[in-house]
């Protein structure tokens, strides 16, 4: 019987900056069907600009209305835009942001779907030029990860951390710009997706 798995997330796992068009969650797919030919298919209903606020509202819809049998969520980093030398955030408190969380998986796990939620990755601070408005913080990725980490343990969800990983990496050769990944970016979170799935037994 196929197996669906969906993923939920922003412009990263929408696949921006994939010079093939393809997108982390399209070489995840490839990668999967080599290794299991015919017994998955996928659900990609990552937007761009999305938000963990806009997260809850789209899984409310897409996820709601969907048979998915694991659930991939990767949703965060524009919650961490703030003014270029401002200690304010531009968008969402730290308590709303737990607040969201805390509903997203609520509801993803009355879906009936087991749920892996991946960390943010690192930016690249220095890309960011001196008349960007809006910037990101390796600080704040920092504090947000350990925020989602314990959200995860909360609800007994699985939480898969790169970030440490990445952080010793050449980001540059990964990168596009201070955020999204390249093609080689993207092909490497395909592959460590597929290890922590197939690790986790939900694969």
């Amino acid at each position: 019987m196929l197996r669906c798995i969906g993923i939920i997330g922003d412009s990263i796992s929408h696949g921006f900056y994939d010079a093939e068009d393809l997108g982390w969650v399209a070489r995840f797919g490839r990668l999967v069907l080599q290794k299991h030919p015919g017994e998955y298919v996928f659900n990609n209903m990552a937007q761009a600009g999305d938000n963990v606020a806009d997260a809850y509202h789209r899984a409310m819809t897409e996820a709601g209305s969907r048979h998915l049998d694991l659930i991939i969520v990767n949703i965060g980093i524009n919650d961490l835009r703030r003014r270029r030398n401002s200690d304010f955030q531009l968008d969402l408190s730290e308590g709303a942001r737990i607040m969201y969380w805390q509903n997203l998986l609520e509801f993803l796990g009355s879906t009936g779907a087991e749920i892996v939620v991946a960390d943010l990755l690192p930016v690249i601070e220095e890309r960011y030029i001196p008349e960007a408005t809006h910037v990101r913080k390796n600080s704040d990725v920092e504090r947000y990860n350990e925020i989602i980490k314990e959200v995860c343990a909360e609800y007994d969800v699985p939480f898969f951390q790169r970030y440490a990983a990445w952080r010793t990496r050449d980001l540059s050769a990964l990168y596009q710009d201070a955020t999204h990944p390249n093609a080689r970016g993207h092909q490497l979170i395909a592959e460590e997706t597929l290890a922590f799935l197939q690790q986790n037994g939900l694969i």
